[in-house]
Parts: structure tokens; C-alpha cells; sequence
């Protein structure tokens, strides 16, 4: 999950295709089509009280895996889905990356998604209460696609941007197939399935904000296998 941060809390990017990208929404993707990075390359996890990622490549001096504590790297070791979570608000559709996702019952069907405590995500389905959780498919495809979503809407909210493109606003479905349910989430066309979810519970814990969402619907409509951690190499963690 790439989230947004106060600007108190500035959200620090190490991956150069999101730190001056041009005012196309076609070029937040990156064009990175490799496979894998190695683990130790790569982490998105908290720093300083803020929020920092990298993704293939990194530049020179940005801090290795081996510079970390044992239990960060520790943490490093959960593997997790890379998900697109869609919400709505005001007829607007949106997308976010989402790592911390899983379902926690049978009976009722239930997810839980975490969020920062200040997504706007969130907020859209604190409003709404509802919610569609995109599962992507494994691949170059999947990758590309996620990589859509990393861009947070507000673009000041990522360290050391210049003057015009802090002022960019990005709507990350214009260029994305999707179909809008009754409840206006998206469903992205290329997705391996979809859960569209009720929000039934908002609990805080730490620093992010739990989402329990009822099952009530969702369907398969690829045939590969879901995009993980573990293929990317990307982690949200520590």
C-alpha cells in the first residue's frame, strides 16, 4: 500500500519512476517489467514515524536490507497479496494498493483490509461502507497493473517533488479498464477475482485502521495465479 502521509509525515518514495513523472496518468506504470528484485533490495515499511518504499531500482544510497534491525528484517519475511482495493465516493471511483488483506470468518463471510489512519480510501468507505477488493493476477501484467495504483492522489505527499508536479492530481482509473458496480466500485477488468464487501466494523489499532467488510459478492474471472509478495518482491512491512 502506498499511502499518502500529513505533510508532517511526508511519504518518502525511493523509486525514480514516481519522483517527477509527466502529467500523463499513462506514465505512473514505470515501464519496469522485470520479474523479481531481490528481497533485500526492496521494502516499503515505516520509517521515522512516516511511510517510505522502494521499488526496483534504487539508487545509489539508499539504505540495504543488511542495514536493518533483526526484526524488521524479520518482518521482511511475511509474504502477502497485492490487492487493488476499489471505493467510491460522490460518483468518483477509486483504486489503492492494499498488502494487509485477509479473511478472518467463515460464517458470516468476512475480510479485513487495514488502512492508514488517514487514506482517503478510507475515509470513502467510512462514508459509503462499501468496498470491492481487486485480486491481481501473477505476472509481468499483474505487476504493471499494481504499479498503476502506487501513485497517491495527492502528488505532494511524496518527498522531494518539484513545484508542478506536487500539483498533480491523479484519477488512477482514467486509463485502467474497469466496470462499476451498483454500489459505483470498481472492478478492474483485468483482475484474477473480485470481493465486493460491506463495511460492518472500523477498529484502530496503531497506526492503521481495520476494516471488517461483509461478503456479498465476488466472482473468478481469470485463470492464473494471485500476484503475491513473494513474485514482486515488494514489501510493506517491518
Amino acid at each position: 500500500m502506498c499511502r499518502s502521509r500529513p505533510a508532517s509525515r511526508p511519504l518518502r518514495h525511493h523509486d525514480p519512476s514516481l519522483a517527477d513523472p509527466a502529467p500523463s496518468p499513462a506514465s505512473r506504470g514505470g515501464g519496469d517489467q522485470r520479474r523479481r528484485s531481490p528481497r533485500r533490495a526492496v521494502s516499503c515499511g515505516r520509517t521515522s514515524g512516516g511511510s517510505a518504499m522502494t521499488l526496483p531500482d534504487l539508487p545509489p544510497g539508499t539504505p540495504d536490507r543488511k542495514e536493518l534491525d533483526p526484526i524488521e528484517m524479520a518482518m521482511h519475511e511475511l509474504a502477502y497479496g497485492v490487492y487493488v482495493v476499489g471505493s467510491v465516493e460522490d460518483g468518483q471511483a477509486n483504486g489503492m494498493i492494499a498488502d494487509w488483506v485477509m479473511q478472518v470468518s467463515f460464517e458470516p463471510r468476512l475480510l479485513c483490509v487495514a488502512f492508514e489512519d488517514d487514506s482517503r480510501s478510507l475515509a470513502r468507505i467510512r462514508k459509503n461502507r462499501a468496498f470491492i477488493v481487486n485480486v491481481l493476477e501473477e505476472g509481468l501484467d499483474g505487476m504493471a497493473l499494481a504499479r498503476e495504483f502506487l501513485q497517491p492522489f495527492d502528488a505532494s505527499k511524496i518527498q522531494g517533488r518539484s513545484e508542478a508536479a506536487a500539483a498533480q492530481r491523479y484519477h488512477k482509473l482514467d486509463e485502467v479498464e474497469h466496470t462499476l458496480r451498483p454500489s459505483g466500485c470498481p472492478v478492474l477488468d483485468d483482475a484474477l477475482a473480485w470481493i465486493e464487501c460491506e463495511a460492518e466494523q472500523f477498529i484502530e489499532v496503531g497506526d492503521h485502521v481495520l476494516v471488517i467488510g461483509r461478503v456479498i459478492d465476488g466472482e473468478v474471472v481469470g485463470s492464473g495465479d494471485p500476484l503475491t509478495s513473494v513474485y514482486t518482491g515488494w514489501t510493506y512491512s517491518g
